[in-house]
């Protein structure tokens, strides 16, 4: 609940192309820190990096659970 709260104020939304673009990165691309993430560097202002964390971290957290997945099978 507070989560969605303190998202909305920042104005995060999962059709940002910033989220998008996080979420992708984080599902598809590869591991590495952010000090080496060339897509993070794109995104200039402070919600659409906000949105971008947010996005990467969503996205890792379905890779994460996919691969748990299979160990499982």
């Amino acid at each position: 609940m507070i989560r969605e709260e303190a998202t909305g104020k920042v104005g995060i939304r999962r059709e940002d192309p910033a989220y998008r673009s996080g979420w992708e990165d984080g599902r598809f691309g590869k591991t590495q820190t952010f000090a080496l993430n060339n897509s993070l560097a794109a995104w200039t202002e402070y919600p659409d990096r906000l949105s971008y964390y947010r996005g990467h971290r969503d996205g890792r957290r379905i890779r994460e659970m996919l691969r748990s997945d299979d160990r499982a099978v």
